[in-house]
């Protein structure tokens, strides 16, 4: 779709997500999670906190702390690059369509599609990371008692709030419609034929 050749057959509307909306989203989700999800895993695996706890170490804690640290960045990273790349078969072009970046001001990292996606398309690479790194590492977590994978599998979802927001945004949208992410605010614009 060329903007600026079909554009006077589209009406578009700005839809911004707040930084700060999208952080008290992130607080509030946490808050939950740790009930919906940390209550139900501590009493599955009860002995394994047990354990922990009674055999704490610092050596150990330290080692556990810098492997969550290093495997967050590495997600994060994963993050940004499962949106372009679930992105990328729906756009014409290649890599140099899709942006990845960091916004300083807010220290958050970011993928930007350069060209609309259709609305339907737009959200499934939106969800694409959470399905990935959210959801798989809680349900592995649950499965094998693993207080890393929880962790990470519920600080992934955290950090996909503003995806979850934006998807939001989008729900009432016809799935024909298009989307271009905006090129310097967290959000997009909807072209909607008129």
């Amino acid at each position: 779709m060329s903007l600026n050749i079909e554009k006077s057959i589209y009406e578009e509307e700005l839809k911004i997500i707040s930084i700060e909306k999208a952080s008290r989203l992130a607080i509030i989700l946490f808050g939950v999670l740790v009930i919906v999800l940390g209550l139900p895993f501590f009493f599955m695996h009860r002995e394994i906190f047990l354990a922990f706890f009674s055999n704490f170490e610092i050596i150990a804690f330290i080692k556990d702390c810098f492997s969550f640290i290093l495997l967050f960045v590495i997600g994060i990273v994963l993050h940004e690059l499962i949106h372009g790349l679930t992105w990328l078969p729906f756009i014409k072009g290649n890599f140099k369509n899709i942006r990845f970046g960091i916004m300083w001001k807010y220290f958050t990292p970011y993928c930007h599609c350069k060209v609309p996606l259709k609305v339907k398309h737009y959200i499934i690479g939106a969800m694409m990371p959470a399905i990935i790194l959210d959801v798989i590492p809680t349900i592995i977590a649950f499965f094998t008692g693993s207080i890393m994978f929880f962790y990470l599998g519920v600080n992934f979802i955290v950090a996909a709030s503003g995806d979850f927001l934006i998807t939001y945004m989008l729900r009432s949208e016809d799935g024909n419609s298009y989307v271009l992410d905006h090129d310097s605010l967290p959000g997009c614009t909807v072209y909607r034929l008129k």
